[in-house]
């Protein structure tokens, strides 16, 4: 008798994952019966796969919702979901928490139990006890199933770009471990991967980090994170730079090869530029932009352009790098949240 029940519980929540996205026209049913609903929604998630996996399912269908969102924002819950779930080298529903959990930080009040939550290193991944640093740890090393053979973790990338639009978030992505790394220097080497979903948060993640002016330092440090390169990378075609114009630049963009390819998404082309004037904020980070021959890569990938707003924001930057620098510009307090009409994501 369990084992029917349990068959005819496994074929209830299939189904009704069917009608929980948005589409569906009993979507505002689910809606008004939230509490109830999640509640149970969020207990499946606790039994076996099937059933989780379709309880997973549903709750990333319904989480654009903050009605949902309210109901999800329950740090038993977001403590599993992190260190049970997503934080597993055997669990096969890792990337679902995942997505999961990127749909349900954009709510402020669960982004801030994030921030806050700590868990026991895991034995082969990490030696930190922040969710974010552990997080970051299983994004870096399980990369294309290295960890986990049955997940990626890419919409991890997510969840940094929405916390890197905080304070809390910022001060977390840049903190260092006993091995003197930051979250966020684990991560910002994945502005080329081949998954849009990973590199697309990752960027965003780097230009909502880089409105924290007092870490520009760290950002651009070649010795720390060494942000310049990941952002000029996909920036770059397969033009070819004069020798002039080479001498100085970061040796990753010395050299490229003539199958090298732009970034094909005009929305990332933005986000990274819009990075690069964050990083002109101050007198040493042009200075900085300037030495390692920023000013060319933006003129071969303006010529190259169709975008006209991507043409307008690299035109931004040319006009930080190549205007006299007296008298001194006036610094960008990190308070503010619009530079030249960019805002955090």
């Amino acid at each position: 008798m369990d084992a029917q029940i349990e068959e005819v519980r496994q074929i209830a929540i299939h189904n009704i994952v069917s009608f929980t996205p948005k589409s569906s026209e009993f979507f505002h049913i689910f809606l008004k019966h939230a509490k109830t609903l999640c509640k149970d929604l969020k207990a499946m998630i606790k039994e076996d796969t099937t059933i989780a996996h379709d309880a997973i399912r549903a709750l990333i269908n319904l989480s654009g919702e903050a009605i949902v969102c309210a109901e999800l924002d329950d740090e038993a819950f977001i403590k599993h979901l992190i260190f049970e779930v997503i934080i597993s080298k055997t669990n096969i529903l890792s990337d679902l928490g995942a997505m999961l959990l990127s749909n349900m930080c954009k709510n402020d009040s669960i982004s801030g139990k994030i921030l806050n939550m700590t868990g026991k290193p895991v034995e082969g991944l990490t030696t930190t006890t922040s969710a974010i640093g552990q997080l970051a740890d299983i994004f870096l090393k399980g990369t294309d199933k290295q960890y986990n053979p049955q997940c990626n973790f890419d919409f991890l990338a997510s969840v940094f770009a929405t916390v890197a639009a905080l304070p809390l978030g910022r001060t977390q992505l840049f903190a260092k471990d006993s091995h003197g790394l930051s979250p966020l220097s684990k991560v910002v080497c994945f502005t080329e991967h081949p998954s849009v979903v990973r590199r697309g948060g990752v960027i965003t993640a780097i230009k909502n980090a880089s409105f924290a002016v007092e870490h520009h330092t760290a950002l651009l440090d070649e010795d720390d994170i060494n942000v310049l390169p990941y952002i000029l990378l996909p920036l770059c075609g397969p033009e070819e730079f004069d020798i002039d114009d080479m001498e100085g630049m970061p040796e990753d963009i010395q050299l490229l090869p003539p199958t090298k390819t732009r970034e094909a998404d005009a929305h990332l082309r933005e986000t990274l530029l819009e990075g690069l004037i964050l990083l002109t904020a101050t007198r040493p980070g042009r200075d900085y932009l300037r030495e390692k021959k920023t000013y060319p890569v933006i003129q071969k990938m303006h010529l190259a352009e169709e975008n006209e707003r991507v043409q307008d924001v690299a035109e931004q930057i040319v006009n930080m790098l190549m205007r006299d620098e007296a008298p001194e510009i006036s610094e960008v307090n990190e308070d503010e949240d619009d530079e030249d009409g960019i805002s955090e994501v």
